[in-house]
């Protein structure tokens, strides 16, 4: 435990009114144990996120080949968790969670051992290759979150998903630094093969994060009460906001699905870059993430978790839809960089606020579909944006993106700014 406190608490570690260690240390060992899967779990998506795209194009993949991958993930990660969401409900978290993990190691040693497209293109889709999923796992994330609430009473959650959203940021900061490796042996491993050590630690990471949550007890709360939760039928009131939670997040899934899997083949292109230039821009907007998500909680608690996520996601909708054209690459990435952290840092305000829509017995059942309402329409977006890359467009994917985050702010607000009463020690 010694060694995953320091990482968290250097991490996080601000000032008297911020993350301190002591506060770190407050929360339940099951927690922390958590925060540290989701840290490790993260430093592997931060490198892909940078090189996976650039690794594809020296396989001579095309933009909408790479595209229709993101995509193809993300349509597949919509189906897996309306299932495993409401399974979390049933069953529990922790065998769900573990099996994931094996499952993506085997994907990461099979993308290391073959260049095979199908073999690359079967493994991406299943463990997220390049999504930039900030450490989360993939499609079985309401099982984490379902996890973590079982120990976090409802005041602390958005304390709890910001901190768990800030390991997360912080590992992709890390694994973003590590992908500038490829370009530093290009003659020990030449072009593609520079790349393949890097799905190989991968593998290695899965394991340990497997062998991390195996360590980690359950509050298995629904033993006790879910059975008879999940036999009653929806309140009238739980069943409303479930559908405005995912006809609205739609909006928001085709916008990140245009505006982030795409980024570092966007900047590659457009500036002609290698991934030693891309790597850096990439860890900072994740380290810049990591203190927006961390000091978060400050904010939210003046002002409410649900109005604290709107006012951000708008701020980020106004950057991004200035961002195509600004004329050079040092512009662009701070441009970036300030869009990413203020975006991403309030992921945290969401979830709390997502697991506040229905009963405790029923948190699986809300974290796979809003989930499944961001991913299903995030797989066309690096469709649309590696087709538009591609033939040198590079306006339209972060106009439209900009549009339709606007549109998804406009109505989260009106929907679920309410919710913030039940958040009242965010």
């Amino acid at each position: 435990m010694a060694i995953r406190d320091v990482i968290v608490s250097v991490a996080f570690a601000r000032n008297g009114r911020g993350w301190t260690q002591s506060r770190i240390a407050a929360w339940p060992s099951p927690v922390r144990r958590l925060f540290a899967a989701r840290l490790l779990r993260s430093v592997a998506q931060g490198c892909l996120v940078v090189d996976f795209a650039l690794y594809l194009r020296l396989l001579h993949w095309t933009g909408s080949g790479i595209g229709a991958v993101l995509a193809g993930s993300f349509i597949l990660g919509a189906g897996l968790s309306l299932l495993v969401g409401p399974a979390s409900d049933r069953f529990g978290c922790k065998r769900l969670l573990i099996g994931y993990e094996v499952a993506v190691a085997f994907a990461f040693f099979a993308a290391a051992w073959s260049t095979n497209p199908m073999v690359i293109a079967s493994a991406a889709m299943f463990a997220g290759f390049g999504r930039g999923a900030n450490g989360a796992p993939g499609c079985f994330v309401p099982v984490e979150l379902n996890w973590l609430a079982g120990f976090v009473p409802a005041a602390q959650r958005g304390a709890a998903y910001s901190l768990n959203a800030a390991a997360g940021l912080l590992g992709m900061g890390l694994g973003a630094l590590l992908a500038i490796a490829p370009a530093l042996s290009p003659h020990a491993l030449p072009g593609a093969s520079g790349y393949r050590p890097l799905f190989l630690a991968g593998g290695v990471l899965a394991l340990g994060v497997a062998g991390l949550l195996a360590t980690t007890p359950e509050r298995r709360e629904f033993e006790s009460r879910a059975s008879g939760l999940l036999s009653l039928p929806l309140a009238h009131d739980e069943r409303r906001r479930l559908w405005l939670l995912g006809l609205i997040s739609l909006f928001s899934g085709v916008s990140l699905g245009l505006s982030g899997p795409l980024i570092s083949y966007w900047f590659a292109v457009k500036f002609h870059l290698d991934p030693m230039r891309i790597a850096p821009v990439l860890a900072a907007a994740y380290f810049t993430a990591t203190l927006a998500a961390a000091g978060i909680g400050k904010f939210a608690r003046r002002f409410g978790a649900a109005r604290s996520f709107v006012v951000l996601q708008g701020a980020g909708a106004v950057l991004l839809l200035g961002f195509p054209f600004l004329p050079t690459f040092p512009l662009a990435a701070a441009v970036w960089i300030l869009r990413f952290a203020i975006e991403r840092g309030a992921t945290g305000a969401m979830e709390a606020v997502m697991m506040t829509l229905v009963g405790g017995g029923r948190r699986g059942l809300a974290g796979g579909l809003g989930t499944a309402a961001l991913a299903l329409p995030r797989g066309l977006g690096p469709l649309m944006a590696g087709g538009w890359i591609a033939a040198n467009d590079f306006a339209a994917p972060f106009l439209l993106a900009a549009t339709l985050q606007a549109v998804y702010v406009v109505l989260f607000g009106a929907a679920f700014c309410s919710q913030d009463r039940d958040i009242a020690d965010f």
